[in-house]
């Protein structure tokens, strides 16, 4: 008999409905389905289900790596963190814990004690935004954005946003090639790059949702984002074409709109000072930091 509950295998497209159905109490990005399908090469995601609940590993070498708490309704802890044990203990797996939000980590401590430790890299945490906040560009906290918009549309004159559909993804990635195109020639951009084709190829199987900002009948902007649950979005790509570097704020703010919810998370900085200066020019609501950790059971 094999005691071993949980069977990890690479995240296909045909889990998008399950692995949403464990995803109603989250905010993280990692859990976005896409995300889950469109970086598992990179960090050679494995996803396992277990009852009602959704176990991840993380396998490869990059920025996540070993297990992830299992998200779920009504998890029984015990029974759920067992299994994890047991499968690392049967796969000659190392206990380590990534993605870890602070609500996971002291559930953790609280199992562990002594035995587990704790990291935090700031590159890993997620910006969570007032959907509100930006749909309205109130107040003085955004009074910069405002202007901008404003000189956007001084200098552009008529612009429209719309949303993708299977008539206007070529426009969408034209502006994805267009802006590696006009960075440092840099792999990580050439990642994104193949990431974002595949988004807008399996784009209706991973549940996207394209928004696409054109000025004079030019395509200038782009977002695609998807529904993390039915109270938050997360917003995977947001590229601007290299003559319309002014339009992040209007391409944001008409995504979110559409989006119709009440939190948007758009993601990590992963250390990246300029990347970290745009989030945090948005006014976040939240940062949440998420945890690596390594038990030592010996």
């Amino acid at each position: 008999m094999n005691d071993d509950i949980l069977t990890f295998c690479t995240p296909e497209l045909s889990d998008l409905t399950r692995v949403r159905e464990t995803l109603f109490h989250v905010e993280q990005s990692d859990l976005a389905f896409p995300n889950l399908y469109l970086l598992r090469h990179k960090y050679d995601t494995r996803i396992a289900f277990y009852r009602n609940w959704l176990f991840r590993y993380y396998a490869g070498n990059g920025r996540l790596r070993g297990y992830t708490f299992p998200v779920g309704d009504n998890i029984d802890m015990n029974d759920a963190l067992f299994h994890v044990e047991q499968h690392a203990g049967l796969h000659g797996n190392p206990l380590h814990f990534c993605a870890l939000t602070e609500e996971n980590a002291r559930q953790l401590k609280e199992r562990y004690g002594d035995k587990i430790s704790f990291s935090d890299d700031p590159g890993d945490a997620d910006y969570l935004y007032r959907a509100s906040d930006l749909t309205e560009l109130a107040g003085t906290a955004y009074h910069k954005k405002r202007n901008q918009i404003s000189r956007f549309e001084r200098a552009h004159g008529n612009w429209s946003f719309v949303p993708m559909d299977d008539g206007n993804s070529a426009d969408a990635l034209s502006i994805a090639r267009a802006w590696v195109a006009a960075q440092e020639p840099d792999a990580g951009h050439e990642h994104e790059l193949r990431a974002i084709e595949n988004a807008l190829r399996y784009r209706h199987e991973l549940g996207l949702i394209g928004g696409l900002l054109y000025v004079e009948n030019r395509p200038a902007a782009l977002s695609l984002a998807s529904r993390i649950n039915d109270r938050v979005a997360d917003i995977h790509y947001e590229k601007c074409a290299p003559d319309y570097r002014d339009a992040y704020p209007i391409i944001c703010r008409e995504m979110v709109r559409m989006m119709n919810c009440e939190l948007v998370n758009r993601e990590e900085d992963i250390n990246i000072p300029g990347l970290r200066q745009a989030k945090l020019s948005w006014k976040p609501c939240r940062i949440l930091h998420k945890l690596t950790a390594i038990v030592d059971l010996c």
